[in-house]
């Protein structure tokens, strides 16, 4: 499998499975965590979310119309 490697003009490479892993090491990590550490960690989970969510291909129109079953 080939993962997607993002490219962005002033910003380091990193490709959606090292940001999706990172994500879920710090919420396994946060598991074994004192209270302030474990909310650190899912913070950061979070923030990993965000930017995979914000990376990601968002599906077209189109492609929505047919999963609605919409010609």
């Amino acid at each position: 499998m080939e993962s997607e490697v993002i490219r962005r003009p002033g910003s380091c490479v990193m490709d959606l499975a090292a940001l999706k892993e990172q994500a879920e090491r710090c919420r396994r990590l946060a598991k074994q965590a004192d209270p302030f550490t474990q909310k650190r960690l899912l913070d950061l989970a979070a923030e990993y979310e965000a930017q995979i969510a914000n990376l990601e291909p968002q599906p077209s129109a189109g492609s929505l119309n047919l999963r609605n079953g919409e010609p």
